[in-house]
């Protein structure tokens, strides 16, 4: 039987993989991919980083992991790290933030700026991206075995 930390484990492994593979074709069109497919590491790519590079997804599902094992569910500990991504590169591979999305550096700007946590994020159609389902996995986990009406809240 898998345990919870071992299911957030590969969680963790399996978003930093998996977003590992996907950085240097990002944006690519799926022709392209069809023509040349992705099957191992690769360097240099869209954003020139080396084979193995993690983009802002890993580094974010890092802090949300890291944030949920330190102080539990914490809407405002969990900004915190992610504005400590955003600014000082915390939890990139190599020190350096090459990524970082339209919607998630206007909500970092908000958050700057003394916006609550909860209410920091996008309200916009536009503004319905898909990087938090990038990230989401360890809450996932975190609330695997809640009651159904906290996993709802």
């Amino acid at each position: 039987m898998i345990t919870p930390a071992d299911a957030a484990h590969a969680a963790i492994i399996g978003t930093a993989v998996g977003d590992a593979l996907g950085v240097p074709v990002e944006f690519r069109a799926r022709a392209a991919l069809r023509d040349s497919p992705v099957t191992g590491m690769r360097s240099d790519g869209t954003h020139r980083q080396p084979a193995g590079t993690w983009s802002d997804d890993a580094s974010m599902t890092l802090c949300l992991a890291e944030s949920l094992v330190e102080a539990g569910f914490d809407p405002e500990d969990q900004a915190r790290r992610f504005v400590r991504w955003a600014e000082e590169a915390y939890w990139t591979p190599h020190g350096e933030v090459f990524d970082i999305g339209n919607a998630t550096s206007r909500a970092v700007g908000r958050l700057l700026a003394g916006v609550a946590a909860t209410d920091a994020g996008g309200d916009r159609e536009n503004e319905c991206g898909n990087g938090s389902l990038m990230r989401i996995a360890p809450l996932g986990v975190y609330l695997a075995h809640a009651h159904a009406e906290q996993r709802v809240e």
